[in-house]
């Protein structure tokens, strides 16, 4: 079966890297499941993700927000996208204030 390369990263680190057969999620319509060939899309996920190689369960990463980019079977998972919101909005009220 064909590979899904996979890099999870959160504002600091590489969470997790690798190759996998499915990634199942969480969005805004229910669980899903990324298979190998799936059609290119972004989501915001919640939950967690839950990472497959050879029909078993490698890796589950609980999350409570994230941004899942699929495309030509690579996949893009960034976390802690509300932080960088936060701290964004944290420094445009500084700048505000001066």
């Amino acid at each position: 079966m064909k590979a899904i390369k996979v890099k999870a990263m959160d504002t600091t680190k590489v969470v997790y890297e690798g190759e996998v057969d499915r990634i199942s999620s969480f969005n805004e319509v229910g669980p899903f499941d990324v298979y190998p060939m799936h059609a290119n899309f972004i989501s915001i996920i919640r939950k967690h993700i839950t990472f497959y190689s050879h029909k078993k369960k490698v890796f589950d990463l609980p999350i409570s927000q994230a941004v899942m980019k699929v495309k030509q079977d690579t996949i893009s998972i960034f976390l802690g996208i509300e932080e960088l919101v936060v701290e964004e909005e944290k420094l445009s009220t500084q700048v505000l204030k001066i």
